[in-house]
């Protein structure tokens, strides 16, 4: 995870906290387009899909729930 950037990260914080891209863009001001891009590159990095789309919005992967804790944290510092 070290080398996962910083921006990345904030983009997972806010997906695991609004559970919605377009919330999350609009909690970091950002673009929808943006969030699904650095989206793209974590599910990359961890290599799993970490949200799955459902009709309520998103919905954390087992992963996702395993790495929230360091992420939100590192966040948050």
């Amino acid at each position: 995870m070290a080398r996962t950037d910083l921006n990345a990260l904030s983009v997972f914080a806010a997906l695991f906290t609004e559970l919605h891209a377009t919330r999350a863009a609009s909690r970091l001001g950002v673009t929808q387009s943006a969030v699904s891009h650095a989206l793209r590159g974590l599910r990359e990095r961890f290599d799993d899909e970490l949200f799955e789309r459902t009709a309520k919005g998103l919905k954390p992967t087992h992963r996702a729930m395993q790495l929230a804790p360091r992420i939100l944290d590192a966040v948050q510092a």
